[in-house]
């Protein structure tokens, strides 16, 4: 079976998607993945057969430049997969009559769930708007038939029969509205990775890590205030501050605490104790795998809802970032680091996710619904 990959290039939309490829490969499939090609580097560590177009910061280019490239080759190619914001993926199978399948590399949407991540700040708040959405959607999908005239309403309301979910479903928000035989839950999406060294050993503290992802309004204040919390404390803390802040604005650092431009979070979770996180569903997935409770700080976009999730699962505590400061740090993440309920919840939660299908099932899934599409 040759399968055509499509994606859009945003790091939390490929990163799940790459064991997913690795197992289709090993079951004897033949997949050439879709992204611009300044990710090559990056699909090769799927061994998948990568195929580019141009990148653009507007979104709606890169959906377009994405379809033409698509379009130019999707003859060769015997079943197509496209990640959910690639919303012309179904028409585009549909019109070369190929079998299609769909991925949500985080929950997935219905109208109540869209609402809460267009109406939060955030990279999609401007299609609050619904004239720009229709807008926005026009100038892409100029001569493509559709079901509705809003791209986020398409993703909602004309799903392929077959959509693999990187989540639990125990996590999935209003998990009811979602049918079973139409929508798999895969868990989270963990598979060997290519990870930097690391020069940090783990001796018998407690280990709090803290890495809130891209840069934040604020950073240094809010990075001298985890340090604060925790100068004094019988723990040891690992701070991700990213690649553009500059450490030497931290003062007196003391010896429990380890200050990183970045880190390979896998190898920290496997040694964490807790995580200060701002809720992204990649690193929320990560946590859960690896048995890691959480406190949750989200800003934009789904990061709320993750945090909500986190919260109804019993896996960890939500905290506002207009309220950090080093005393609210303290409190939240050692009632997290003692509380014995969440301790049972997160252990309940690693047993679902050893028993969901994972990217084995996810691929075996792919295969079976092909071929019985092609009967």
């Amino acid at each position: 079976m040759r399968i055509l990959f499509i994606n859009l290039p945003y790091y939390g939309h490929v990163v799940p998607t790459i064991g997913l490829v690795q197992e289709l490969i090993k079951q004897g499939c033949e997949v050439t993945y879709l992204l611009p090609f300044d990710w090559q580097e990056k699909i090769a560590e799927s061994g998948a057969t990568f195929q580019g177009y141009d990148n653009h910061r507007q979104l709606s280019e890169q959906i377009k430049n994405a379809y033409s490239a698509a379009e130019s080759i999707i003859e060769k190619f015997d079943f197509v997969i496209y990640e959910q914001f690639f919303f012309l993926g179904k028409h585009l199978a549909e019109k070369y009559d190929k079998p299609v399948a769909r991925i949500f590399t985080a929950s997935v949407t219905n109208d109540k769930l869209m609402k809460e991540i267009i109406t939060a700040k955030g990279p999609l708040s401007v299609f609050k708007y619904k004239w720009i959405a229709r807008a926005f959607t026009k100038d892409i999908a100029k001569n493509i038939p559709m079901k509705t005239d809003n791209w986020l309403d398409e993703i909602i309301s004309n799903p392929p029969q077959l959509n693999l979910v990187y989540t639990l479903r125990e996590y999935q928000p209003y998990e009811a509205e979602f049918p079973v035989e139409q929508y798999k839950f895969l868990g989270p999406s963990i598979y060997e990775r290519k990870e930097e060294s690391f020069d940090y050993v783990k001796g018998t503290k407690p280990l709090v890590y803290i890495s809130l992802g891209t840069i934040i309004k604020g950073a240094a204040s809010f990075f001298q205030n985890c340090v604060e919390a925790f100068r004094n404390e019988d723990v040891d803390l690992i701070i991700s501050v990213g690649q553009q802040f500059k450490i030497g604005k931290l003062k007196s650092i003391p010896t429990n605490v380890y200050v990183y431009k970045s880190v390979p979070q896998l190898k920290v979770l496997k040694m964490a104790d807790v995580f200060v996180t701002h809720g992204g569903m990649n690193s929320v997935s990560e946590a859960l795998y690896h048995g890691v409770p959480m406190v949750v700080i989200p800003f934009v976009s789904d990061q709320p809802v993750n945090a909500r999730c986190v919260e109804k699962l019993g896996v960890g505590k939500p905290l506002t970032y207009s309220e950090v400061d080093k005393t609210s740090m303290k409190e939240s993440v050692m009632s997290v680091l003692s509380n014995d309920e969440i301790k049972t919840n997160i252990e309940k939660v690693q047993g679902l996710i050893k028993k969901a299908p994972g990217n084995v099932g996810g691929a075996e899934m792919l295969i079976h619904y092909y071929e019985k599409a092609v009967r």
